[in-house]
């Protein structure tokens, strides 16, 4: 019984070693991730409020961080407090957003790739605050 546990152990550790494992889609920053920093974390990281002296409205003040300092680690999710915090539960008093149901999974994963594939963001292009939406861009 140990022998075919065994053999049968070898043969999944061998078929799952071969399989090429595909890399996520390239993720699209102005499609993608900027309506979901503009929906879900620019309400409080802004020009007007800059809760945790986080301002995310542009690529260069993202990069610059807050007040626990550089929040995207371009390559590296999982350094990037942008992404470890959307991993709390909402009982943390650090878990962003802070609302109870969080981040949809989806989300999170949107933003893990992106930061993993380099958290490129277009030089000039400026998130918008939900405060500051028009009717045209809802």
């Amino acid at each position: 019984m140990k022998l075919k546990l065994f053999s049968a152990m070898t043969a999944l550790f061998a078929f799952t070693s071969c399989m090429q494992m595909e890399p996520p889609e390239p993720v699209d920053f102005v499609t993608e991730v900027k309506p979901l920093l503009e929906t879900r974390c620019l309400e409080c990281h802004q020009h007007q409020y800059v809760c945790a002296g986080l301002n995310l409205e542009t690529r260069k003040l993202a990069m610059k961080g807050g007040r626990s300092g550089a929040v995207i680690i371009p390559g590296s999710p999982h350094q990037s407090l942008l992404y470890k915090v959307l991993l709390l539960g909402h009982e943390s008093p650090v878990a962003m957003p802070p609302t109870p149901e969080g981040m949809e999974q989806e989300g999170a994963q949107l933003l893990h790739d992106w930061i993993q594939q380099g958290a490129t963001w277009p030089e000039n292009t400026r998130l918008v605050p939900p405060q500051e939406w028009t009717k045209k861009h809802s």
